[in-house]
């Protein structure tokens, strides 16, 4: 998926029509609020990556990208990046909106990340279990 289908859910989401003149600057902005995202969740993609028995990508630290180029994270955090990209958008015109956004931006991230966790068994370090 490319970026500026990532930018045109999220304007969509907050009820603007991604085509009009009036949404160039949710455009302009989405370019850094999603190069800020990417950058903040590239160690979350690589554990994401190691979970699935996928290799890991190296991500440049990039504050800004470009909206024709493919979206840098593997997919499952594409509706993630768009609920954060639409609560970035907004925050200083709706807050209420932008909560709700970023609401189910941090509960898909944290179930996300909840389901990447790996049970290990306890070390006995010290032989004081065995005895």
């Amino acid at each position: 998926m490319k970026y500026f289908e990532l930018i045109e859910n999220a304007v969509a989401l907050v009820c603007e029509d991604p085509a009009s003149d009036t949404t160039d600057d949710y455009y302009e902005r989405a370019a850094y609020i999603l190069g800020t995202f990417v950058s903040q969740s590239a160690e979350y993609d690589n554990r994401y990556r190691i979970t699935k028995g996928e290799d890991t990508v190296t991500h440049a630290i990039t504050l800004f990208v470009d909206s024709e180029r493919d979206f840098a994270l593997s997919d499952v955090f594409i509706p993630i990046a768009v609920h954060y990209l639409a609560a970035m958008l907004v925050l200083e015109e709706n807050e209420e909106m932008s909560e709700k956004f970023f609401s189910l931006y941090t509960d898909g991230l944290s179930s996300l990340l909840a389901s990447l966790s790996t049970v290990e068994p306890i070390t006995d370090r010290y032989s004081l279990l065995t005895q």
